[in-house]
C-alpha cells in the first residue's frame, strides 16, 4: 500500500482540541484528499474524513480512541476495534479547515475533478459508487503510486493556487541556496539569495544595494 501524504487542520471548537499538542503544528494524517466515506445521523448523510490509523503513533491513536469513547459513551476497545477494521477513524468533514497533501493528494483530487468534468450532472448515486470503489480499490487497498512532483508545472493547471506557486518557488530557492555550498556570511548578507534569484529568475537582474562600490572587505572586520 502506497503512504499516503495528506494531512489536515481543524477548525477552532473542534471536539480534537484536548489531543491535538500530540500532533506536531496541528496537523492530522488523513487517508483521503477528501471526504468519501458516509454516516447516517439524525436521518441525513454525513460526509466523512478517515484519520490514517497507519501514520498514528500508538499514543495518538490511544489517545484518540479513548476521546471518541468518552463522546460516544462506548468502550475504548470497541472503537479501536472499529478503528482498525475501517483503517483509521471517522471524522466530520465540517471540522476541516484546511488541508495540504504531496503527489497521491494532487493526484487523487485530479480525478476527482476529472470525475466532476465527465460525470452526469449531478452525479449518480451509481456514479458516486463507482468513482468511490475506484478509488478504494486503487488508492486505499492497492498499491498506486501518483507520479512525482518537482515543480508547479507537475500540478494540474486547476489545482494550482497563488499560494501552491509561491511555496514551489521559495522550495526551489531553498534547494539552490543549499546545493550553492555558500557560506553563512553570504546568506546572513543576502549574497546567496541574489545569486539564486539570478539564475532561477534570468529574465530579471538582481543585485545587492552597494554591489557596485569599491571596499575592501578587511576593512569591515577593523
Amino acid at each position: 500500500m502506497t503512504k499516503h501524504d495528506t494531512w489536515v487542520k481543524l477548525k477552532p471548537g473542534n471536539p480534537y482540541e484536548s489531543v491535538l499538542d500530540l500532533f506536531p503544528e496541528g496537523k492530522i494524517p488523513v487517508r483521503d484528499p477528501f471526504p468519501l466515506e458516509r454516516t447516517t445521523h439524525d436521518g441525513k448523510q454525513v460526509p466523512l474524513w478517515i484519520i490514517d490509523l497507519d501514520r498514528l503513533s500508538t499514543i495518538q491513536a490511544g489517545a484518540l480512541a479513548r476521546l471518541i469513547a468518552s463522546h460516544r459513551g462506548a468502550e475504548v476497545d470497541e472503537v479501536a476495534q472499529e478503528a482498525e477494521s475501517k483503517g483509521g477513524f471517522a471524522m466530520s468533514d465540517g471540522w476541516i479547515e484546511s488541508m495540504n497533501c504531496d503527489a497521491e493528494g494532487f493526484q487523487r483530487s485530479k480525478e476527482l475533478a476529472n470525475f466532476f468534468e465527465t460525470a452526469p450532472q449531478p452525479p449518480s448515486a451509481r456514479a458516486w459508487q463507482e468513482f468511490y470503489n475506484s478509488q478504494h480499490e486503487r488508492w486505499i487497498e492497492g498499491d498506486e503510486v501518483p507520479p512525482p512532483i518537482n515543480s508547479i508545472e507537475d500540478v494540474d493547471p486547476r489545482l494550482r493556487t497563488p499560494e501552491l506557486e509561491r511555496a514551489f518557488q521559495m522550495k526551489k530557492i531553498e534547494s539552490a541556496i543549499a546545493a550553492g555550498n555558500y557560506s553563512v556570511m553570504d546568506v546572513l548578507t543576502g549574497r546567496a539569495m541574489t545569486d539564486v534569484l539570478n539564475e532561477i529568475d534570468p529574465e530579471n537582474s538582481y543585485s545587492l544595494v552597494g554591489d557596485d562600490d569599491d571596499f575592501d572587505e578587511d576593512e569591515i572586520y577593523e
